[in-house]
């Protein structure tokens, strides 16, 4: 290597630590900047229903998931639309998605049913007779983020045990 290809490789390095530098206090800026709170889930079946609610419903959580949209734009693997069997990355999509804190009030009442456009961005041609959406497990604690909640139709294959949840929480609880 000659001389200039090592100054070159150093003015290379010190681009990359300026780089790096720039990344670091971009990501600290957004961090100090977007404190707005989250809701927690530890069950997925849970947000899923909440996520009806809010984005397909309320209209108030954003981006609106379209499948088909998704599917256009998705460029790791080809996504087959009419599936029978869970779209990994929608789940993955509605796994990850934050929801704001302050969309918590607006819940008043949950409708969990096989023709929900949550599940059928997940599995399209999912017909709602296995237990795939089913609420078998939901906390005190996730419950408790929705203070307006009053009502819940579930899907459930345990629903004693969950009713005794939305009991303790106030809330009246139906099995669809």
């Amino acid at each position: 290597m000659g001389l200039f290809g090592l100054f070159g490789r150093e003015k290379e390095f010190e681009l990359d630590k300026v780089k790096d530098v720039k990344k670091e206090k971009f990501l600290r800026e957004y961090s100090d900047n977007n404190t707005e709170e989250i809701l927690y889930f530890d069950n997925l079946n849970f947000k899923l229903a909440i996520v009806e609610v809010l984005m397909y419903e309320l209209n108030l959580l954003e981006p609106r998931f379209d499948i088909y949209d998704f599917a256009d734009k998705y460029k790791e693997k080809e996504i087959d639309t009419d599936s029978y069997t869970v779209i990994e990355p929608a789940l993955n999509f509605f796994r990850e998605i934050s929801i704001p804190k302050k969309f918590a009030q607006y819940v008043e009442q949950i409708y969990m049913d096989g023709g929900n456009e949550v599940y059928m961005n997940i599995i399209p041609q999912w017909d709602g007779e296995d237990d795939c959406f089913d609420l078998n497990n939901v906390t005190i604690s996730e419950l408790s983020q929705f203070p307006n909640l009053r009502k819940a139709t579930i899907m459930s294959s345990d629903f004693d045990k969950v009713k005794e949840i939305f009991d303790a929480e106030n809330i009246d609880v139906e099995l669809l």
